[in-house]
């Protein structure tokens, strides 16, 4: 539901022009009515490993990149594009478990090989979305707790503007303005932070399946 006086149509158009906090309260908004549709399509074999609300997730992590491509103007427009992104992420997702299934491969959360940024962005746009719609499920949650130890172990710098930049949403200019420095330097401090995490996060799943395996062991 909209807050009371909310007008669903201005939360969209503010949405659409880069309001991260108006695209928010859009998603908390529509989430009963995408879980109540997605959760009527998953399938039973994977009962237990996918929820509605992993989807969701994900879907929402979409949808927060690419709100800009939305042409609609109206709530329920909105509602059905996000439940479509929803529906081709499932897919996905399905596709990808039943894989690990067979593989009897233990989950990982993806990082892009060296130079990508593009998966790191994604991991601190999940934290966002986290924030607003904790997720239910295990294995997010730690997806999360991982994202947010390798954020804290980041020089001061580059967490307060990876911070500002990708889970509130800030512009350059408005993040320069926040940290004292210059656009050119809080760009490069973007740009250099999203390396120094994806490190960080690397080393953390290294020393996490090196603990997995010595409890194989013992």
């Amino acid at each position: 539901m909209m807050a009371a006086g909310a007008n669903p149509s201005e939360w969209l158009s503010r949405a659409r022009s880069g309001d991260r906090a108006a695209l928010q309260q859009l998603l908390l908004s529509l989430h009963d009515r995408a879980s109540a549709a997605i959760s009527g399509r998953l399938p039973a074999d994977l009962s237990g490993l996918l929820s509605a609300d992993d989807v969701l997730q994900e879907a929402y992590i979409v949808v927060c990149r690419e709100i800009g491509t939305f042409e609609g103007s109206e709530f329920d427009a909105f509602v059905s594009w996000v439940i479509r992104v929803a529906e081709h992420r499932m897919l996905d997702m399905i596709k990808g478990l039943r894989a690990r299934k067979r593989g009897g491969k233990r989950r990982a959360i993806d990082v892009s090989p060296k130079g990508d940024d593009q998966a790191t962005i994604n991991l601190l746009e999940m934290l966002s979305v986290h924030s607003r719609t904790p997720s239910r499920s295990v294995a997010r949650r730690e997806d999360v707790s991982l994202v947010q130890s390798a954020l804290a172990s980041l020089e001061t710098d580059y967490r307060e503007c990876l911070t500002l930049r990708y889970v509130e949403g800030l512009g350059i200019e408005e993040i320069a303005e926040r940290v004292g420095k210059t656009s050119g330097a809080a760009r490069m401090l973007c740009h250099r932070g999203l390396q120094r995490l994806r490190e960080a996060i690397e080393r953390l799943r290294g020393g996490e399946a090196g603990s997995h395996k010595a409890d194989t062991r013992d």
